[in-house]
């Protein structure tokens, strides 16, 4: 008779993850590596760039994204999206976002983009960027920012703008808010290049 076989149960380390606030033996290992990624200039820039590629889909124009290149420098971007990336980087460093939070906004990015739907132009990138910020953060953390602070983060939009920036991110998700590792993982190796120091000529 066949030998039946049962897979043996993960092994618990007793140590919890500080970011995942689980054991890092529950996670895949490509999961723990993430995690250990610096929020650099770089990893900024990456969102951003994940951003911009949104917003254009959005708008039905061509990406004026860096297709293709996980190392996007400013020179390749255009010149009307530096203002936003000054934003993204002040609300990310005045909120005192951390990396997991910014990994769960990539997955809500890529989860809105074939849905979300933009009529104006105007503030697209920091309304779309910061409704899946605060929707991210929101999920992952029990202690939050309340809107008035996001307000403030921004120095751009009131207390009823983030309001209402957050409840139209919520309804473009569908308020499906529930984030998996393989979502997560769709971005590893472009941020694994990243961290990855950029050969000199």
């Amino acid at each position: 008779a066949p030998r039946s076989t049962t897979m043996a149960p993960i092994k618990s380390t007793g140590r919890i993850d500080g970011a995942s606030l689980v054991d890092p033996a529950l996670h895949s290992p490509e999961i723990v590596e993430l995690l250990k990624t610096e929020l650099s200039r770089t990893f900024i820039e990456y969102m951003v760039e994940r951003v911009i590629d949104v917003v254009d889909f959005a708008l039905g124009r061509p990406s004026s994204s860096v297709r293709g290149r996980s190392h996007p420098s400013a020179e390749s971007r255009r010149a009307v999206y530096a203002e936003f990336t000054s934003f993204a980087r002040t609300v990310i460093e005045r909120a005192g976002v951390q990396l997991p939070v910014l990994l769960g906004t990539l997955v809500y990015l890529d989860r809105a983009r074939p849905h979300l739907q933009l009529s104006l132009e105007e503030w697209a990138c920091e309304r779309v960027f910061l409704g899946a910020l605060i929707c991210s953060n929101k999920y992952l953390n029990d202690s939050t920012l309340k809107n008035v602070h996001w307000s403030l983060c921004t120095g751009l939009f009131n207390k009823r703008d983030v309001g209402r920036i957050e409840r139209e991110f919520l309804d473009v998700l569908d308020f499906e808010l529930r984030i998996t590792e393989t979502e997560i993982l769709t971005h590893y190796e472009s941020i694994m290049l990243l961290r990855r120091p950029v050969p000199t000529p």
